[in-house]
């Protein structure tokens, strides 16, 4: 099983607010199931820099170094394209990331790891977990 967290999940993990979502995406980590979206990884990049926060830098770079980077593909770019319309056509939109970041996960087959599960449920065919119940 792949895990795609997104950046609220992930944002949480380097907070280290909730244990249950440390646990489990630590556990993830061993099993090698957690991957990083480039686009999770730029939300954060810009959160990093916007707080000028040395310590969350540090706690990025780790992360990086920990899981497997996914680009985003020519496939996850047509993904987009078409769920984005999906969604659009059924006036049921989600924020652009997070369009971006279930394409892309469909093309991998993860489970979104989120918070968000009443928007990325949206997604037909997406499967989504929160880890921080």
């Amino acid at each position: 099983m792949l895990y795609l967290p997104d950046t609220n999940a992930v944002s949480a993990y380097m907070r280290g607010m909730n244990s249950g979502l440390v646990s489990r995406m630590q556990a993830a980590f061993v099993r090698e199931e957690l991957r990083l979206s480039v686009i999770v990884l730029a939300e954060r990049e810009f959160g990093v820099i916007k707080g000028g926060n040395t310590a969350q830098r540090r706690k990025l770079q780790s992360l990086e170094q920990l899981l497997t980077v996914e680009s985003f593909t020519r496939e996850d770019a047509r993904r987009y394209a078409t769920l984005r319309h999906q969604l659009e056509s059924r006036g049921q939109g989600i924020g652009p990331f997070d369009t971006l970041i279930a394409a892309q996960a469909l093309r991998l087959g993860a489970t979104v790891v989120t918070r968000n599960v009443r928007e990325f449920g949206r997604v037909t065919g997406l499967l989504v977990e929160n880890w921080e119940i």
